[in-house]
């Protein structure tokens, strides 16, 4: 169960990032199995209804699993397009263990609680949900755009314990009222489990989450530091209401920090993927552990 908590988990940011309606998400081994049909997608309210609910299901799994920490409390009511404001509260450094400074184009994240660092891409916006670059991520001239949006407000109930870091493509022309190019980074107990466990699990329940998705490779390597991590690659097809088909690409890269799986994904559209993957691979290479 605590392996097959990480992979939903993880794949739980994907719906929550692109307003993905899916029949059914399995927290619980009980949940029924998803009909092999389209995706569909709302990038103006479907992401947000579905981030309200699907938090409040992170929560509740959560806390029926120690050692995770105590989730916040999360608001029932469906979150509205006004910006937070200066009363928006940071969680202090104690609890979130975390932290991010700017060097030049990037900013360099530190994970002091699952103890790792990386280096995030260059002209795309790192935000940490409950952090104070959260509320400033609403002043910025891409959140007029209602994908941005739609990310944003899809952070609002989410545990900063676990969900740790997002990073979107916000550049010109990269997304021009289409799909927001993601990168996210989950972290969630392992509970003994080992990497190989986590990877092969999570190769199992992705095709089992969304529906027509393809794994497309699996692998586990050596990083730089000799340290063994997984590769997940997949592709579905997600139907917007227009009618309109789009592919989209998906990048995992599962890590064992400790005790700790650290979950990191990529998702973009796949005729799009090239142009920006080369960036997502470069950051990956700056993942480096913390003593």
């Amino acid at each position: 169960m605590h392996k097959k908590l990480i992979s939903t988990l993880s794949l739980l940011i994907i719906i929550l990032m692109t307003g993905c309606a899916v029949p059914a998400i399995p927290f619980l081994d009980s949940a029924p199995a998803a009909e092999p049909i389209p995706t569909m997608v709302d990038d103006a309210t479907l992401a947000t209804m579905i981030a309200d609910a699907a938090a409040q299901k992170v929560a509740q799994t959560l806390e029926a699993l120690p050692p995770t920490p105590q989730p916040t409390a999360t608001n029932t009511e469906t979150p509205t397009e006004i910006p937070p404001t200066a009363t928006v509260t940071p969680i202090p450094y104690p609890e979130t263990g975390s932290d991010l400074i700017p060097e030049g184009d990037t900013f360099v994240y530190y994970d002091y609680n699952n103890r790792y660092m990386l280096t995030s891409l260059e002209n795309w916006v790192p935000i940490r949900p409950s952090e104070v670059e959260y509320a400033e991520a609403w002043g910025l001239p891409s959140a007029a755009y209602p994908e941005v949006r739609s990310a944003l407000q899809s952070m609002q109930s989410l545990d900063p314990n676990t969900f740790r870091l997002f990073i979107l493509d916000t550049q010109d022309g990269h997304f021009d009222n289409s799909f927001l190019s993601n990168i996210n980074l989950l972290v969630s107990p392992a509970n003994g489990a080992t990497l190989e466990e986590i990877f092969a699990q999570t190769v199992l329940e992705l095709p089992n989450t969304i529906p027509g998705l393809i794994v497309t490779d699996s692998t586990i390597t050596d990083d730089k530091d000799n340290n063994l991590r997984g590769v997940v690659i997949s592709e579905w097809d997600s139907q917007f209401v227009s009618g309109e088909t789009m592919r989209i690409y998906q990048k995992q890269i599962i890590y064992l920090f400790d005790d700790n799986a650290l979950v990191v994904t990529f998702t973009s559209r796949a005729d799009f993927k090239d142009t920006i993957l080369a960036d997502f691979d470069q950051m990956i290479e700056s993942l480096t552990a913390l003593d």
